[in-house]
């Protein structure tokens, strides 16, 4: 949302705004919550003006009802924008978007049915408490769905493919429900330069009832070259999915030469930090970035929203 532009046409006229435009410009970079408040009370007293006007110049007030209709018509857009929003002082960027730090601290009251899909290596608390941390109304399940590809996915294009099949999969087999907002987890491996291999982790969200689909990748954590090595040599050259990644897992690999690792931990002997702790921060991101993009999207019907709450409390 931008400011009002700093013309003439901002000018006062005819008494129909009571604010000169360094006012206003100087209302507008306090605040969009402090603009939001200075508009409604500029179309009130537009409204007046224009209606006292109207009174004084008989030929004009058959234009009374249009002045009006367009007035109240602002005002429910205002009002819409401030109840979304639930009262939340935000700050806005020039294109519209409204900010982290605006919804940062304040829990969303939209229920949500939460499917998380994932790898049963893959320790996902940690994506279900961030979503209750923003969330007032969260229901979770996590289910392990192939995705079809590589068993060690390799490249971030890969991890992106695999966390959308294994959505489609879940969807396709009405294990999640459209209106579900459907999480998938992928690990993988990249060369980032040559000899040096990492492994990240992607999340993907998929929020087909608000059309919100978006991935975030955690840190890179260094992995020792010789895990990926033997992971490579144990792929033959004929190996149909060959083109995401290799036949044997990482995971696989430490299994089998070091059987007393943990594996939803393996990171913590390897380099020194938890799983947990590179998952947790990346599902912090995700949620954040959601939770971003609902905000700016056309709210739901309250109907809509009452149905899915009534749904979450009876599970």
């Amino acid at each position: 949302m931008q400011s009002p532009p700093q013309s003439p046409s901002n000018q006062r006229h005819d008494g129909f705004f009571n604010d000169s435009t360094a006012e206003l410009a100087e209302t507008a970079e306090s605040g969009v919550w402090n603009w939001f408040n200075y508009a409604k009370s500029q179309i009130d007293a537009g409204l007046d003006s224009a209606h006292s006007y109207l009174e004084d110049n008989t030929t004009l007030q058959g234009t009374t009802n249009i002045i009006y209709s367009v007035g109240e018509e602002a005002h429910k857009k205002l009002a819409q924008a401030g109840a979304y929003t639930g009262g939340v002082m935000s700050s806005v960027s020039n294109y519209g978007q409204v900010l982290l730090s605006s919804v940062a601290g304040h829990k969303n009251s939209s229920p949500i049915s939460l499917c998380i899909i994932s790898d049963k290596h893959i320790d996902v608390s940690v994506l279900s408490a961030a979503f209750q941390n923003s969330f007032t109304y969260t229901t979770s399940n996590t289910y392990d769905v192939v995705s079809g590809l590589a068993a060690q996915l390799v490249g971030p294009v890969s991890a992106i493919e695999g966390c959308k099949l294994r959505v489609q999969a879940a969807r396709a087999h009405k294990i999640v429900s459209e209106t579900s907002v459907a999480v998938a987890v992928e690990s993988f491996i990249n060369e980032i330069v040559a000899g040096t291999w990492v492994e990240q982790y992607c999340m993907l969200v998929s929020d087909a009832r608000h059309e919100i689909d978006l991935h975030v990748f955690s840190q890179p954590v260094n992995v020792p070259t010789e895990l990926t090595i033997r992971s490579k040599e144990a792929t033959p050259a004929e190996y149909a999915l060959r083109s995401s990644g290799y036949a044997k897992s990482v995971i696989e690999v430490i299994s089998e030469t070091f059987p007393d690792v943990n594996i939803k931990d393996w990171y913590t002997p390897f380099v020194g930090v938890s799983n947990r702790q590179v998952l947790g921060l990346v599902a912090q991101l995700l949620v954040a970035l959601y939770l971003q993009k609902l905000v700016n999207t056309v709210p739901p019907t309250k109907e809509g929203d009452e149905e899915e709450l009534d749904s979450i409390k009876r599970t």
